[in-house]
């Protein structure tokens, strides 16, 4: 087969086609209409764009766009034609909020327009809304008792240029918990039917801050949820705790309409973190993700978990399951609808939490979100193949029939083939791995692809779903085969997997992906001599690790990545997450046993390194560290920042000019096919 294309090539021109798609997130239920949340790239904007669209019912020729709110995202819909959401946009300047910056949640109801419901000088950060009420996150000042003090004391700090924070527990100065001087708190709002014209905030009386017994280092989370009659809400709270570890619980209260919390207002810290709270129908339990506290040599398992509204109860059920589970949403008040990976597929599964009996919903594809209503459910699916779509599960029946919705996406299908391979190791394990290639390649005219071999972040993820920034499918039509590995982490594989590679990434996961590497390589349809390695995070830091195991790959690419697990560790804000993992810092010998010996990167592999600059994840200096130690070696190494992006690049230019780089670099290293020699691990 000739060399990998050039530019102006096919992949070129679907990944500039993947770049109009509507980027589908999540689908609810409005009567008979559809309200889908997404994401659209437009001219003009630098980030993408999330936007809630309201369509008609598909009589045959496809759903038809009726209403769209641009900025918009978070929908909760509350009757057929009423739905709250969150949006940028700004409330008309006679509204009575005051100055709103950032979002700020609004009603939207047939035939009226908008309804700004409550913003503050930044951010509304999540809500919850059932019934007539709703509860709100919001970042205030961290000494503002009332929105009041927080405008005033925001105004004296601009007039000062006071930017200086002293923090605690969370020491990264803008994160999930903390930003500056400010904190998150909660607000209570009625959604009572008033008199206030369009626009209006409704009621003119302020919203209320309502004082939270917390104590100093406990914080909200960003995670509300209600009871469907709105009289117990779930806020989640994280608790920083000495040496660096956190935990995860919640605090459960009735929300009334006075800053005093009642007496009933319960935290509820079980053996497990608990997070991302979904009620149930009759109020009776809050389902929420219980991860067990990991340890150096015991790694986390995720369950599903019901607390009692009250707080006094926390029972686990499905226990028997072999993977993960994370509860969505209810189909009734006795049924548990659960997401949960399964050798390389996202799987729904239906719970009766009284029995725990335990079924898969068959989605036809990997669920990245589900809303229920009824006897329906609302899925929003896709593949590595194949981009998201919505399908409606009939939830009456065992078998759940579905049908297909909507596929806004279906022009960006693309023209190529998945296999799965499987890689039993000499220890009779068996890690498995998605191949993409080229539709019309068939391995018998003109030798072997060259190989993209593309390594999954988290750790504990895997290649399940369609993906708009870590796409095989243009690279797989400029001619060249992307193999994906699930190695050690790897959700879907049963806990053994996990604790397979817990605490040994270099050591087990590592060695075990080389392996399935060159298993893979032993098929005559690849060229084992045109290998790139490549990934970001987890993933950035694997490839640079497989760099020092697999034979002289022709280029490494890595995105986030780092060698220096003592470095990452201290600097990041995930310290918590290495504690659990590796154990301190200074006490722990695996942190330098797993790090990277860079010398083992051949200096005829050129070496692509990323970052953004406002990663809090892994530091940007990593990737400097990296650079350094590599250019004094001798590699060919590039460096690429990105000053406003964080963890991951999120501006379609930055990505952008990303692939064009990444895409270039194939073409000068991997575009000459060599003959085949055996391959070997180091």
């Amino acid at each position: 087969m000739p060399g990998p294309t050039t530019e102006g090539s096919a992949g070129t021109a679907l990944f500039e086609l993947l770049r109009t798609q509507q980027r589908l997130t999540r689908a609810h239920r409005l009567g008979s209409r559809l309200l889908v949340e997404s994401q659209i790239e437009r001219e003009n904007r630098p980030d993408l764009v999330p936007f809630v669209l309201g369509y008609s019912p598909d009589h045959g020729d496809g759903p038809t766009l009726l209403h769209a709110h641009a900025g918009a995202s978070s929908v909760t819909v509350l009757g057929d034609e009423d739905y709250l959401f969150l949006s940028d946009r700004r409330p008309p300047a006679e509204n009575s909020l005051g100055s709103v910056g950032g979002r700020s949640l609004w009603r939207h109801r047939e035939g009226r327009e908008p309804q700004a419901l409550l913003g503050t000088a930044r951010d509304v950060v999540c809500y919850a809304a059932a019934g007539r009420t709703a509860v709100a996150a919001v970042w205030v000042h961290a000494k503002a008792d009332s929105f009041a003090a927080d405008r005033a004391l925001r105004e004296q700090e601009a007039r000062e240029g006071l930017t200086a924070v002293t923090v605690e527990g969370d020491l990264w100065p803008r994160s999930s918990q903390q930003f500056g001087t400010e904190v998150l708190k909660l607000v209570v709002l009625s959604l009572a039917e008033n008199a206030g014209d369009a626009g209006e905030a409704g009621d003119t009386a302020e919203p209320v801050l309502l004082e939270l017994p917390l104590d100093r280092d406990t914080r909200l989370s960003g995670q509300v949820a209600l009871t469907p009659d709105g009289r117990r809400c779930a806020a989640g709270l994280v608790r920083f705790l000495p040496g660096g570890h956190r935990r995860y619980g919640l605090l459960l209260f009735s929300p009334g309409f006075s800053p005093d919390l009642p007496d009933e207002a319960r935290q509820v810290w079980a053996e497990d973190d608990l997070s991302d709270a979904v009620a149930s129908p009759d109020g009776a339990w809050f389902a929420c993700t219980a991860e067990r506290i990991a340890v150096p040599g015991m790694a986390p398992r995720q369950e599903a978990a019901l607390v009692s509204s009250d707080g006094l109860d926390v029972r686990k059920v499905a226990q028997a399951h072999r993977d993960w589970l994370q509860p969505r949403c209810w189909q009734d008040s006795t049924t548990l609808l659960c997401t949960g990976e399964e050798d390389g597929r996202r799987h729904l599964w239906r719970i009766a939490v009284d029995t725990d009996v335990i079924t898969r919903l068959d989605a036809g594809g990997s669920v990245l979100s589900v809303t229920a209503r009824g006897s329906e459910a609302l899925v929003v699916r896709s593949s590595i193949g194949s981009p998201p779509s919505v399908v409606a599960l009939s939830l009456a029946t065992p078998e759940a029939t579905r049908t297909e919705v909507f596929a806004p996406a279906a022009a960006a299908i693309p023209r190529g083939r998945m296999e799965r391979l499987t890689y039993e190791a000499p220890d009779g394990a068996r890690w498995s791995s998605w191949l993409c290639l080229p539709e019309d390649f068939d391995g018998d005219a003109g030798g072997g692809l060259p190989v993209l071999v593309w390594c999954h972040g988290g750790p504990m993820l895997s290649w399940t779903d369609w993906s708009w920034r870590w796409n095989p499918w243009p690279f797989v039509a400029d001619g060249y085969a992307v193999l994906m590995p699930d190695p050690p982490l790897s959700v879907g594989y049963g806990q053994d997997a996990i604790e397979r590679g817990w605490g040994k990434w270099t050591s087990e996961v590592a060695a075990v992906a080389a392996e399935q590497i060159g298993d893979a390589l032993l098929d005559p349809r690849l060229d084992a001599e045109r290998v790139a390695v490549m990934g970001a995070s987890f993933g950035g830091f694997l490839s640079l690790a497989l760099g020092t195991l697999l034979p002289e790959p022709r280029l490494i690419v890595s995105h986030c990545g780092w060698a220096d697990f003592p470095a990452v560790a201290r600097a990041c804000d995930l310290h918590w997450h290495w504690l659990r993992e590796y154990g301190p810092v200074d006490a722990s010998p695996a942190y330098r046993s797993e790090s990277l010996s860079l010398e083992a990167i051949s200096p005829r592999t050129k070496v692509l390194l990323s970052h953004g600059c406002e990663d809090s994840h892994v530091p940007v200096g990593e990737s400097r560290a990296v650079y350094r130690a590599l250019d004094t070696l001798g590699v060919d190494v590039e460096l690429m920042l990105v000053p406003d992006e964080r963890h991951s690049i999120l501006r379609p230019a930055n990505a952008a000019a990303w692939h064009r780089w990444v895409a270039q670099a194939c073409r000068e290293r991997l575009g000459k096919r060599s003959a085949r020699k055996e391959f070997s691990v180091r």
